[in-house]
């Protein structure tokens, strides 16, 4: 008994300080900031990504952001995505009750209002990846393809 205790702590003893066995090397898997209780903000979970190039997937909806219907518009007209609201250049505005991630994009419940009443609107956010562009179809606002201009820091 004595002889398998002692062969158990010598092989314990001796594993101290080696990594794994699967050939992964030593060290921590994290540094210091990610061990931080600071939770990061929107656009720090999410790389900006350059104006033209559509945001990558990521811990935020891919739509957060601005947008517009040509990269000269992004300095004029632009439509400004957040998480649950929509402002367009010409006014309109929306409010989103549900966000639903879906194969190539977002179906988005919202109210919205312009020169009338709020109105219950149903809108399908999808990705063109080749064409670098955002469509979005709505029965209320215009339908528009939109390229990416950026995200507010």
């Amino acid at each position: 008994m004595r002889l398998a205790l002692a062969i158990a702590s010598a092989l314990l003893i001796g594993g101290c300080g080696k990594g794994p066995a699967t050939g992964e090397p030593n060290g921590p898997l994290r540094t210091d900031d990610a061990l931080s209780n600071e939770v990061p903000t929107a656009a720090q979970q999410v790389e900006s990504g350059q104006a033209g190039d559509l945001p990558q997937p990521g811990a935020i909806p891919r739509f957060v952001g601005n947008w517009a219907k040509d990269q000269q518009s992004c300095e004029s007209a632009v439509w400004k995505f957040t998480d649950s609201t929509l402002r367009t250049p010409d006014g309109e505005s929306c409010s989103f009750n549900r966000v639903t991630e879906v194969a190539g994009g977002y179906d988005i419940q919202a109210t919205c209002t312009a020169k009338g009443p709020p109105i219950s609107e149903l809108m399908k956010v999808r990705f063109a990846e080749s064409a670098k562009a955002m469509l979005l179809d709505s029965k209320e606002l215009k339908n528009a393809g939109l390229v990416f201009c950026g995200r507010d820091v």
